[in-house]
């Protein structure tokens, strides 16, 4: 029986995924093969080189600190997270938002190119998709096409860096002539992949936000992001359900941005894994051959 997970999309999120492998591990269940988008790619990537969580949990830890997020320009993004309506924050919001709109007419990005390759290689080793211990297939999206892009092989960081450039924040990257994208655009949680891949049962671990809070100040830039938002959880928590077992951690009202939730939302990852265990085991015997099942 060959286990396969699909991992989401969703930024800081993410983490989550950390936990639902080390529950995974805990209870002696192994993974055959791994598909992810955006930073599911990034988690994907780095356990099937090296498959053992808690040496992951260290290694993001040790990475994802102060000097990571003034590095990436994360900082910036992050001081909107906060749900405070006050006038000085609200004054603020609208003072960064002229400056996005003025660099979003030069510029492909907001965030400097490079940057996220720079800390990807924190993460994932320098090698090819094809080497990986564990199965790997990492999805992007195509802005040519519009289609989703799945990379079987090839430069790893590579692939990840594609599947993980969030749009408008983050440079597309040209890869084999196609402009990419993140991956979550086209495919937020790429279940689809496992069968290739020779996966008999399939778990996928969705990580959109939970929880919504009022929409304030009501403007063009809070009702499209908002509408995103909504757009992209319904579409990932339909393709996850499309699994045997599907995860959903709660991820509360984590922005994708805020990294500075680690324990938290490992935690989370954990708890849900937890309780989806009883489904996951059941979908693993059943796959079993019957005389498997009677030993």
């Amino acid at each position: 029986m060959k286990l396969g997970i699909a991992l989401g999309g969703g930024g800081a999120r993410g983490l989550a995924h950390l936990g639902v492998l080390k529950v995974l591990e805990e209870e002696g269940i192994p993974v055959h093969c791994i598909a992810g988008c955006s930073v599911g790619a990034v988690v994907g990537a780095a356990y099937a080189q090296h498959p053992g969580a808690d040496i992951l949990v260290e290694r993001f830890k040790a990475s994802l600190d102060e000097s990571f997020f003034s590095h990436l320009g994360l900082a910036y993004l992050n001081s909107d997270c906060s749900e405070s309506g006050s006038f000085l924050h609200q004054a603020a919001r609208r003072v960064r938002r002229r400056l996005v709109i003025n660099l979003a007419q030069s510029r492909e990005a907001i965030l400097k190119e490079g940057r996220l390759r720079e800390v990807l290689s924190r993460l994932i080793d320098a090698g090819r998709i094809e080497e990986t211990r564990l199965s790997l297939a990492v999805v992007a999206t195509s802005l040519d096409s519009g289609r989703e892009v799945v990379f079987r092989k090839g430069d790893v960081i590579d692939a990840v860096a594609a599947s993980s450039a969030v749009p408008a924040f983050l440079s597309p990257v040209r890869l084999e002539g196609d402009l990419l994208t993140d991956g979550a655009v086209a495919c937020p949680v790429p279940v689809r992949c496992l069968a290739s891949m020779g996966a008999d049962v399939s778990l996928a671990v969705e990580i959109s936000v939970r929880k919504f809070f009022p929409l304030e100040p009501v403007n063009v830039f809070e009702i499209l992001n908002r509408a995103g938002m909504i757009t992209s959880r319904e579409l990932g928590r339909a393709m996850a359900r499309t699994a045997d077992v599907a995860i959903f951690p709660d991820t509360r009202d984590v922005h994708w941005a805020d990294f500075s939730r680690f324990d938290e939302l490992i935690r989370a990852g954990m708890e849900a894994t937890r309780e989806s265990l009883p489904r996951l085991k059941a979908a693993i015997r059943k796959r079993r051959p019957w005389y498997r099942r009677i030993m």
